[in-house]
């Protein structure tokens, strides 16, 4: 199953905490969750740099409040299209054998640089941040022995543009997106609600395959 997301999103950053939470359980129903970036500022009236408006602000933080997650959304709309490409391509050699919990770590720590962590309405301390944690990544050996390409190409953001053309072309309207088969969720909800939803489709999609095979047979 896929989840759309943007790194500058907050209410992407409350999906992913609120997903965080059930991965257990969706792990026991056998459910893999695959994030899958894009860029905001190619579907809606998002534009890099736009302060926030405060009513919008308040909204968002009293969404994240009734999920129990306390959110300081950045002042200012963050440039998400260097850790998005680094995220597609992680997403990407997943599968090539990459341990997925690579992956998670990198959305992990963009979403905590920012959303969490230090003077987020400052855009080059955000982008300096986010560099650092592609040296770390790097010098782990993260992205291969032929590694990715230079700061300045994936801050291009090229692949994640393709990315959001074809998600806009499967549906996906805002972020974050669950992806339902064709059916787009686009929002958050509290994790029991999100977790019934993916278990009854889960299950009902293995019911189909197992029908379709005793057919076939």
């Amino acid at each position: 199953m896929f989840v759309y997301y943007d790194f500058a999103s907050s209410l992407s950053y409350v999906a992913h905490r609120v997903l965080a939470r059930i991965g257990r359980e969706l792990a026991e129903e056998r459910i893999e969750l695959r994030w899958k970036a894009i860029d905001l500022t190619g579907i809606g009236r998002f534009q890099r740099g736009r302060l926030l408006d405060p009513v919008r602000r308040r909204s968002l933080i009293e969404v994240a409040t009734a999920l129990d997650i306390e959110l300081d959304p950045p002042a200012r709309w963050p440039d998400s299209r260097l850790a998005g490409e680094v995220a597609l391509t992680l997403d990407l050699a997943i599968d090539r054998g990459l341990d997925p919990a690579v992956e998670r770590e990198w959305r992990r720590g963009v979403f905590t640089t920012f959303h969490e962590q230090g003077d987020r309405d400052d855009p080059d301390q955000l982008a300096g941040a986010v560099e650092q944690l592609f040296g770390e990544f790097e010098r782990r050996g993260h992205f291969g022995k032929r590694g990715v390409a230079s700061v300045d190409d994936l801050a291009a953001g090229r692949r994640l543009a393709a990315a959001t053309g074809s998600a806009v072309a499967a549906g996906v309207e805002g972020a974050p997106t669950l992806m339902f088969d064709a059916f787009p969720l686009c929002g958050i909800h509290d994790e029991a609600t999100m977790l019934g939803m993916i278990q009854r489709y889960a299950r009902r999609r293995r019911r189909l395959e197992a029908e379709a095979t005793v057919e076939v047979n």
